[in-house]
């Protein structure tokens, strides 16, 4: 990534920034938002279960203090300097082998902030559903917010697959040539690239999905099966004339 291209880099924090006046206005309500899309994001995370070796200790912590501080150069050096702080601290609680000091840690944060408008940093992670940090929790829910955050993000994710699949179900029968051979349910599971059991359920829930398949149905197929289509209904009508006729 060029210094040019890295003028701004997108986080968490940024996204909440230019959503501030809709999630405040919506504190009551809102926990999180859709943002519509995947937008690629820088996110920095220590996880208590992980351990620095000792030779790691050194780079790792540089490296990750220097792109956090990159990362969030928009904010004012005394906030960068408080994150930092905190981030060094998370770092130096899995380092093995107290290969920096105190005097070494306070080094590298002034470092990290001094050469934050020139370090690069790469956006490895996205974001579709951001949490509102303004939301008014009730006491019960404060306690359980985790476990309803996971069940927010797991009914957006259902929502959107669901939404994904109609969408590819009716671009493929409004896209459909009726001189195609007759379209079926296992025709249509191949061409959407979806199980036929997705397809039933489909057609089954939204009416509008089956009334569309039911009129290609119809009228779709090669002009040989549409010959045969139409010879095997006049031959029907025909029978059902001369057994009127019979029965006269």
């Amino acid at each position: 990534m060029s210094i040019e291209s890295n003028q701004f880099i997108e986080t968490e924090s940024s996204l909440i920034r230019k959503n501030k006046d809709f999630l405040i206005a919506n504190k009551k309500e809102v926990i999180m938002i859709d943002l519509g899309e995947n937008i690629s994001i820088f996110r920095w995370f220590i996880s208590s279960n992980f351990t620095w070796e000792s030779d790691t200790v050194m780079y790792k912590t540089e490296s990750l203090l220097n792109k956090i501080a990159a990362a969030h150069k928009e904010y004012d050096n005394g906030l960068i300097e408080q994150m930092l702080r905190d981030a060094a601290q998370r770092m130096r609680n899995i380092s093995k082998g107290g290969m920096i000091s105190n005097v070494g840690y306070e080094y590298l944060i002034a470092k990290a902030i001094e050469l934050k408008d020139i370090t690069e940093v790469e956006m490895e992670d996205s974001i579709k559903y951001l949490k509102n940090p303004y939301y008014e929790w009730s006491k019960e829910d404060f306690i359980n917010r985790k476990e309803i955050y996971k069940t927010l993000i797991n009914q957006k994710i259902n929502e959107t697959i669901t939404d994904k699949n109609y969408q590819i179900i009716r671009m493929e029968l409004v896209d459909y040539d009726l001189n195609q051979k007759k379209i079926t349910k296992v025709l249509l599971s191949n061409n959407a690239n979806l199980s036929t059991s997705t397809i039933k359920n489909y057609l089954n829930k939204y009416p509008e999905l089956n009334d569309i398949y039911e009129v290609i149905r119809i009228n779709s197929g090669t002009l040989k099966q549409l010959k045969a289509k139409e010879y095997n209904k006049n031959k029907t009508l025909k029978e059902n004339s001369y057994n009127l006729l019979e029965l006269v």
